[in-house]
C-alpha cells in the first residue's frame, strides 16, 4: 500500500519567520523610545545646560548663579567708591532728627583736628621760671602795693623765684631791647614771632654773653637770672615780673602757657 505524501512548511516558515522577529523588534523600539522620552524629554536642536547655584540666605528659597551675583558684588564696589553726596542741615532741626554723619567723614574730621591740634602745640609758650604765681595781673584793677604803699594797675604777673634762677624766652623770637626801669629795674624786651611782646623784668644787672638787642633766641634760651632790680617792688619776696603786650595792650601773660 502506498504511503500519502507529507506536505514540508520548511522553505515558506523561513519568511514568517523572519517577518515575525523584525515586527517583535520594531515593537521593542518604540516602546523603548517611548518610555526614555517620558522619563527624560528632549529639546530638538538644544543642549541641556548647566549652572552652578550658590546657597542662598537661610529661610530664602531664591539660587542666584554665579555671574550674576559677580555682577552685583561688582555693582556694590562701585557704589562704594562713588564720593557721597553733601546734605545739608537746617541749624534749626533738631539734632535727633539730622541726618547722621558718615564714619569716613568723621575720621577725616577727626585727622583734620589732629593735625590742628599739632599746630597749636608747636606756638605754646613755655613759663619762663618755675614758681608759683604770687601776684597776678589785675586786668586794669587797681591793686595794692606793699612797696610803694599805694593802689596801682599790675599790668603784669609776679612768679615767685629765688635769686640767680634763670630766666627763659617763652618761645622764638628777637631781642628788641635791654634797659633799665626806675620801677622794674633791669628789663629784658622780646618780640616773638606771632608780634607778641614779652618783658621780662626784675633781672640780675649782670647780663649773659650774647644777650644784646637784636640778638634771636630760641624758646627756653637763658636771657638772664632772676634780681633783686625792681625797686617799685622790693618789698615783696624775689620773684619775675613778666608783662605781655599783644597789638599794643596788656594782656595776662598766664594764658600763654596755661
Amino acid at each position: 500500500m502506498a504511503r500519502p505524501k507529507r506536505l514540508s512548511f520548511r522553505h515558506k516558515s523561513i519568511p514568517m519567520t523572519a517577518l515575525l522577529l523584525a515586527g517583535a523588534f520594531a515593537a521593542g523600539s518604540a516602546t523603548f523610545l517611548a518610555v526614555r522620552d517620558s522619563v527624560v524629554p528632549q529639546t530638538p536642536d538644544t543642549q541641556q545646560e548647566y549652572r552652578l547655584e550658590t546657597p542662598s540666605p537661610a529661610g530664602s528659597s531664591v539660587t542666584v548663579p554665579d555671574t550674576q551675583q559677580g555682577e552685583q558684588e561688582e555693582q556694590q564696589e562701585q557704589q562704594e567708591q562713588q564720593p557721597q553726596d553733601l546734605v545739608a542741615v537746617d541749624p534749626s532741626t533738631p539734632a535727633s532728627q539730622q541726618p547722621e554723619a558718615d564714619p569716613r567723614e568723621q575720621t577725616e574730621e577727626a585727622v583734620s583736628a589732629s593735625a590742628s591740634n599739632d599746630t597749636q602745640v608747636s606756638r605754646l609758650y613755655v613759663k619762663p621760671v618755675d614758681g608759683e604765681i604770687v601776684k597776678p595781673w589785675s586786668d586794669g584793677e587797681l591793686v595794692y602795693s606793699e612797696t610803694l604803699g599805694d593802689y596801682r594797675v599790675h599790668n603784669g604777673i609776679d612768679i615767685a623765684a629765688s635769686v640767680g634762677t634763670k630766666v627763659r624766652a617763652m618761645a622764638d623770637g628777637v631781642i628788641a631791647d635791654i634797659y633799665d626801669d626806675d620801677l622794674l629795674g633791669r628789663v629784658v624786651e622780646i618780640t616773638h614771632a606771632d608780634g607778641t611782646v614779652g618783658r621780662y623784668c626784675n633781672l640780675q644787672q649782670a647780663g649773659l654773653s650774647g644777650i644784646t638787642a637784636g640778638a634771636s633766641v630760641k624758646m627756653g634760651d637763658v636771657i638772664g637770672g632772676v634780681g633783686e632790680s625792681a625797686l617799685g617792688e622790693s618789698a615783696e619776696q624775689p620773684h619775675l615780673h613778666l608783662e605781655v603786650e599783644r597789638q599794643g595792650q596788656h594782656i595776662d601773660p598766664q594764658q600763654l602757657f596755661e
